[in-house]
């Protein structure tokens, strides 16, 4: 494969693994009024993609091994541009089956593209995971700050079908990129006695994916609950909150760069999760103790979870001794992490009902901080997962 061209291919499938979800946020007003949905429903269309990140993730994994890696990421950034059409096309029920396809497809992206950086691109497979995980936090800015503007011209569904486009041609570049592999009769076959690292049954993989989880819990319970905090503390104030939440996950982007800046450096993680971990244990204590600073505190949260997302996924590539490994490694670490992430959201707003108020939970969000600052530690150590 050409390196440069295979570069552009991934880059450009990170850009299409969440702006299809981000994308609905913008114009969910428009599609909940002409489509009568209720709040529960409306709800589904960004948890969805979700709940298919956590319980796809191991058949993903799967279809990688059945189809090779090649193949699969073709199909599925494909099957993204299909849902991103499909879902537009008539009421609730076809919604919410497009938005399934979309998760289920940007799942096989997220669970194989580590691999395919583990196995194409050698020492510098912990980098291009990194710049992976950039652009895929800019394609959900990208999308986010585009569809209502496009939207304001065109209407919600013609806003949201034109992403499709992003999606054709990251398979066009993909395909080019791929070719020999895709056309081939299938994944390489596996060197003569090797056999993948058993993951379910390694402490460092379960530290690994611990990452994912408590990175995952708290970005998912910051990104749904930010906005109305700062309403509540700010004594309503919605144009304070729209742009502590549209800081925070813009500067997603420029975070996701520092993992790879410091990866190329140097062999240990440890110290990059310990800062990581304590950036999002600041970020809830701060709205806790100093509420009116809410910019220091989006700033912070900010190039947190965009430093976080990218080391939970450099971890997989980095410990993983193989290809075959750093599969079914993407795979646990996606179940566990996801799942986590679908039900942080969940825990936090039961806990502001039941005690009234946002002290609970925000301590609840620092000791996840802390929890992922000292798994991550455990996580970073230079060391892979033993057969």
């Amino acid at each position: 494969m050409t390196g440069g061209l295979l570069l552009a291919a991934v880059l450009l499938t990170g850009l299409n693994l969440r702006g299809a979800i981000a994308a609905v946020s913008p114009v969910l007003p428009e599609v909940r009024a002409d489509l009568a949905l209720a709040p529960a429903t409306a709800g589904l269309v960004t948890t969805l993609p979700v709940l298919c990140f956590a319980v796809l993730a191991p058949p993903a994994a799967w279809l990688g091994r059945r189809l090779g890696a090649e193949r699969a990421v073709l199909v599925a950034v494909l099957a993204i541009a299909a849902g991103t059409v499909v879902r537009v096309l008539d009421g609730a029920p076809v919604l919410l089956a497009g938005t399934v396809l979309v998760g289920a497809a940007m799942t096989v992206g997220n669970v194989l593209l580590p691999v395919v950086a583990k196995r194409d691109f050698g020492d510098r497979a912990g980098t291009v995971t990194g710049l992976y995980t950039g652009a895929l936090a800019a394609g959900a800015a990208l999308t986010a700050a585009l569809t209502a503007p496009v939207a304001a011209l065109t209407g919600w569904r013609g806003a949201l079908a034109g992403w499709s486009v992003l999606a054709l041609a990251a398979a066009a570049v993909w395909a080019a990129a791929t070719r020999g592999r895709v056309a081939g009769t299938g994944p390489a076959p596996a060197v003569e006695g090797a056999r993948p690292a058993a993951v379910w049954r390694s402490g460092l993989a379960w530290a690994v994916s611990g990452v994912l989880a408590l990175h995952s819990t708290l970005y998912y319970a910051v990104t749904t609950w930010l906005p109305t905090l700062l309403v509540d503390e700010l004594g309503g104030d919605l144009r304070a909150a729209a742009l502590a939440a549209a800081l925070f996950q813009v500067l997603g982007i420029p975070g996701t760069l520092v993992v790879p800046a410091v990866v190329a450096r140097r062999r240990s993680q440890r110290g990059l999760a310990v800062v990581v971990g304590a950036a999002w244990a600041l970020l809830p204590a701060g709205l806790l103790l100093a509420p009116q600073a809410w910019p220091v505190w989006a700033v912070v949260g900010g190039i947190a979870q965009g430093a976080g997302i990218s080391l939970a996924f450099t971890l997989v590539v980095l410990r993983s001794p193989d290809e075959a490994t750093a599969r079914r490694l993407s795979g646990m670490s996606q179940l566990v992490g996801y799942s986590a992430g679908a039900a942080g959201p969940l825990v936090v707003g039961a806990l502001y009902a039941a005690t009234a108020g946002w002290t609970a939970p925000l301590l609840l969000l620092v000791a996840a901080g802390a929890a992922m600052a000292g798994v991550g530690a455990l996580a970073g150590s230079p060391r892979a997962i033993m057969r």
